[in-house]
């Protein structure tokens, strides 16, 4: 008897209406960032760089949720590959790319947020940017294990 019990039809039916609602995230923000939809955003090049990048991974990880709901595992897993690619390419970009950033650090007790203070750009950088390189490892450690396999 043959049974995948990562998939249950309960999950599957949940991810379709759930990849829609990230979908629909997604192209409200790229809406915004494109400036089909007025916002506040300042509208320098790598703030938009970032911004389309953040906004196709939302996008991405609720196609392929839709995908994989409709029974297309190879697809959802492909697109899910893609929607990972952009979230490290955001990572990236926070750590690595030009421009003025702003971090801050919030210190948290219980729930409550007792204090918010800022954070050297540089220091903000520096996690982000172990936390890209980490990312960067696993994605392509995940891409030689899979040409490794195939052969």
């Amino acid at each position: 008897m043959d049974t995948d019990i990562a998939t249950p039809k309960g999950i599957r039916f949940l991810a379709v209406p759930f990849g829609l609602l990230f979908v629909a995230g997604g192209l409200l923000a790229l809406l915004t960032v494109t400036g089909a939809i007025p916002g506040e955003m300042p509208r320098t090049w790598y703030t938009q760089v970032f911004s389309i990048t953040a906004s196709a991974t939302f996008a991405l990880a609720g196609i392929g949720f839709v995908f994989f709901g409709f029974g297309m595992k190879k697809t959802a897993v492909t697109i899910g590959a893609l929607a990972l690619l952009f979230f490290v390419i955001a990572f990236n970009w926070i750590a690595f790319g030009p421009g003025e950033r702003n971090f801050t650090r919030t210190i948290t007790f219980n729930g409550t947020v007792s204090r918010a203070t800022a954070v050297s750009e540089f220091e903000g950088r520096a996690v982000f940017g172990g936390f890209a390189l980490l990312l960067d490892l696993m994605v392509v450690g995940g891409l030689v294990k899979g040409i490794r396999s195939k052969t």
